[in-house]
């Protein structure tokens, strides 16, 4: 018998050629799923421990923190801590709120002068992880020397002003210009300074760079950064446990930021800003300052389109130069201002 009929009808060379590259296309699939399967889970690890690391870094950047008590002890504190105890101890202090646009409620300190005709303020602004408490070094002058009207503004998220998150100066801006604003319907012909140290300081840099009341005559930048991206990726940089590059970290952080907190932590950024100002404007900073670099500085100083000056404190570190050399300091913040018409006291 015909083996064909006996075991059915035999496959040709070409229908066996064509059933094995079958076989091995199938494998082939096989294999390349499994490795892209490989691939996609260590992707999904890869999203996995990068949206985490932004999550954590986020939690430590952007969430406020609290003024911790311990750094006072620090001897080197000891002209800040007064200034402390000057503001909560004032007999004329005040506590005034507002609504920011977002309609959180905003709280500041304020001392009026004692002359009650006196129509300069000076608005003290506050750095990170701090409260408008920690301006008492810098509002005492100018309460007791020149004379002025101070304020003293808690940043949102920051001692009794509500939010839940920190504002790197860019939503800050705009509620500076609404406690700018309360200034104004006190005293419509009001002479204003903006003084900040560190994110203060950026602060009041990003609100000279919007449409500013002419009222504000000058602003005072201690220690600024140039830009939020600048300032994390230099303390990112700065862990030792650091995996994810710091490009790819920050834009995660990013993306965390804008749907955690609203805004985009790239628009916080004050070398943009002062190109766009006119408001005079004097920069300070401390040459041994390794927090905020100091080589921030002379960015700023040149982007700025402003009437500007600057004063460097050699072996001043981070906020610090108004201690390491007050008489240098306040020396300069007054012919800065008298130049722009404040009274010599």
């Amino acid at each position: 018998m015909d083996n064909r009929k006996k075991n059915g009808k035999k496959k040709t060379r070409r229908e066996e050629d064509k059933a094995d590259q079958g076989v091995i296309r199938s494998v082939g699939n096989g294999l390349k799923s499994a490795m892209d399967l490989a691939v996609f889970t260590g992707l999904c690890a890869g999203a996995g421990a990068l949206a985490g690391a932004a999550a954590h870094f986020y939690k430590y950047a952007m969430t406020p923190k609290k003024h911790d008590p311990r750094i006072d002890k620090d001897p080197l504190q000891k002209d800040y801590v007064a200034g402390r105890r000057w503001v909560k101890e004032h007999p004329l202090r005040e506590d005034v709120y507002i609504r920011s646009d977002d309609a959180l409620q905003l709280h500041a300190n304020f001392i009026p002068a004692q002359d009650r005709n006196v129509q300069w303020y000076a608005v003290c602004v506050h750095g990170y992880a701090d409260t408008s408490v920690s301006m008492g070094l810098y509002a005492r002058v100018y309460s007791e020397q020149y004379g002025m009207n101070v304020l003293l503004p808690d940043l949102r998220g920051h001692g009794l002003s509500d939010g839940n998150y920190v504002g790197m100066g860019y939503d800050d801006r705009r509620d500076l210009l609404r406690w700018i604003d309360w200034i104004l319907e006190r005293d419509a012909d009001a002479r204003i300074i903006l003084h900040g140290i560190s994110m203060g300081a950026a602060t009041i840099l990003m609100t000279t760079g919007e449409k500013i009341p002419a009222q504000v005559v000058a602003a005072i930048s201690d220690a600024s950064y140039t830009s939020a991206m600048d300032i994390f990726t230099a303390v990112y940089k700065k862990e030792k446990d650091a995996v994810v590059p710091a490009p790819i970290l920050l834009e995660a952080l990013r993306g965390v930021t804008l749907i955690r907190a609203g805004y985009d932590i790239a628009k916080a950024s004050p070398v943009e800003a002062v190109a766009r100002s006119s408001t005079p404007t004097l920069f300070i900073h401390g040459q041994a300052d390794r927090f905020v670099p100091s080589e921030m500085m002379p960015v700023l100083f040149k982007a700025a389109a402003c009437p500007k000056a600057f004063l460097w404190i050699p072996e001043a570190t981070h906020v610090m130069s108004v201690c390491v050399d007050p008489e240098t300091y306040w020396s300069k913040v007054e012919r800065f201002l008298h130049a722009r018409g404040m009274p010599l006291s």
